[in-house]
């Protein structure tokens, strides 16, 4: 038993020598060890530059994923590498090369800047396989200092001409704790923030981005705010094909009763039922996707708009039908024309004479009917006006989707 413990008390002795004594170790490792002793470094104390003044960090993102933006939300989801750079004189002249790690340690042991973004909702850090960060030191002092993130931010937009509509999304970066006087936050001057390439959208088109500052004001001071703006312009294939083009063959299938005869009531009712029913269920169907808003939106307008032609096609089979229901009805034989001015003679044959026909009138042996012209009259008015139809709706509608479609696409 003792020679065993033996061993094991030089093998722990043997263990701690190499790793006090720095055996293994690079030379360039050793010396940052030995200036980030706490002893000698102070990672709670900014760095000041020999100017004097606020230390200045350099900002810079890139972009790998960007999408999941939600309308119902108000938020969407980025994966983004946040790149920070800055000067620390207490390391200036301390390597002879640039040293690059990934040490959860060394990275603890440095000053680093306190920053965060205020217009997030939710965030994480990547630790698949292992944790995402990276700092490496130059010999001049300078850091860089890289992070890998998820992020979820904030997006207020505005739906008015939802789906034909443009949105701005930002990325706002501000110090946390210290203010102007101890650090100052500037974009990285050579494309500060950078899309991956081959990066598209699922429902958006990233028109431009654009860098500005903006300024955080408290009680206990003002604080540095950077800014990266996000145009944005929603692709119109999905709504094109799910919303507008369906509601369009609706109304286009709604017309068809003005070709069907005056008397075919049980078709026409029938289609012109059921193509009302089916554009109300579009219309609810899309209500379900997009979040409850005060306002109006653009396809709140197309869909109220395809439902009025519907019914006004409904309407308008009615209005034909009580004007040309009058011609079914037949009524008692006159002997002539000339004694009653408002009556017209028609000649039909009939198999069987002196044959009355539901006490509306009386078929005479020669087969003479009573009509009263102004019967006639509106029956020809109906049809009429089903041929009018035929034209005047399909221009209105048409007029329609071109004053609807300038409005959203040029002029808003």
């Amino acid at each position: 038993m003792a020679p065993r413990v033996l061993i094991l008390a030089v093998t722990l002795t043997s263990v701690s020598r190499s790793v006090g004594g720095g055996v293994g170790v690079s030379p360039e490792l050793r010396k940052v060890d030995h200036l980030l002793n706490p002893a000698r470094y102070d990672r709670r104390q900014t760095p000041v530059p020999h100017t004097g003044g606020p230390s200045r960090v350099t900002i810079e993102l890139y972009i790998r994923s960007f999408g999941s933006i939600s309308p119902i939300q108000m938020d969407y989801s980025v994966d983004l590498y946040l790149r920070q750079r800055w000067v620390e004189p207490r390391l200036e002249g301390s390597l002879q090369q640039p040293l690059d790690s990934n040490d959860p340690t060394l990275v603890r042991m440095l000053w680093k800047p306190e920053v965060y973004f205020p217009n997030s909702k939710d965030g994480d850090f990547q630790y698949v396989t292992v944790p995402n960060v990276l700092v490496r030191i130059h010999p001049d002092g300078a850091i860089l200092y890289i992070l890998r993130m998820k992020m979820k931010f904030s997006c207020m937009m505005d739906l008015s001409t939802f789906p034909l509509d443009h949105q701005t999304c930002f990325i706002q970066i501000a110090s946390f704790a210290k203010t102007t006087r101890e650090l100052e936050l500037v974009w990285y001057e050579h494309d500060p923030v950078k899309m991956y390439r081959g990066l598209q959208l699922p429902q958006f088109q990233v028109k431009s981005i654009r860098m500005d500052t903006c300024a955080l004001s408290f009680h206990i001071g003002n604080y540095s705010c950077l800014e990266a703006v996000f145009e944005l312009q929603r692709n119109l294939g999905y709504h094109l094909v799910q919303s507008y083009l369906p509601t369009s063959l609706i109304v286009v299938v709604s017309w068809v009763s003005f070709w069907l005869d005056v008397d075919a009531i049980a078709p026409r009712v029938t289609l012109g039922v059921t193509t009302l029913l089916t554009v109300c269920s579009e219309s609810s169907a899309f209500r379900d996707k997009i979040p409850a808003v005060s306002y109006v939106k653009a396809l709140d307008i197309w869909m109220a708009s395809c439902t009025a032609f519907v019914f006004l096609a409904l309407l308008e089979f009615t209005l034909v039908n009580y004007l040309g229901r009058h011609r079914r009805r037949l009524l008692c034989s006159i002997p002539s024309q000339a004694i009653y001015p408002h009556y017209t003679l028609r000649l039909k044959s009939r198999t069987s004479h002196d044959e009355s026909v539901d006490g509306a009138g009386v078929v005479s042996g020669g087969g003479l009917i009573c009509t009263p012209l102004t019967w006639l009259q509106q029956a020809n008015l109906a049809k009429k006006i089903d041929q009018t139809s035929r034209a005047v709706f399909p221009l209105f509608f048409l007029a329609f989707n071109l004053i609807y479609w300038l409005y959203y696409q040029v002029l808003v």
